[in-house]
């Protein structure tokens, strides 16, 4: 489904609202697959762009919850994977998707 997404947070720290509305905003298809590491296997929400050839602009969202659903919005809350130099390490990311 077409959707235009919000972040939340950034490296898990949350937002003020006025500075979520005012800063960017993603629009595109929101898709779900299951990513499998090692015996474990994870549900994935990517958000796939109008142009197939760009990448997406924000990190997948993994293990992602329904937070809550309002007139013309969800709200989803999953983990983000963040690479910092030869770590990788998970943080608490929240999506707010609206209808474009």
């Amino acid at each position: 489904m077409r959707f235009k997404i919000y972040v939340l947070r950034y490296r898990g720290r949350r937002l003020p609202w006025r500075d979520v509305l005012n800063g960017p905003h993603h629009v595109g298809e929101v898709v779900s697959h299951q990513v499998g590491m090692g015996p474990e296997r994870y549900d994935v929400l990517t958000l796939q762009p109008d142009d197939p050839a760009q990448p997406s602009p924000i990190a997948p969202l993994y293990q992602p919850v329904l937070l809550g659903f309002f007139t013309l919005a969800i709200r989803l809350r999953g983990f983000e994977n963040v690479t910092r130099g030869t770590s990788a390490f998970g943080v608490v990311q929240e999506w707010h998707c609206e209808l474009p």
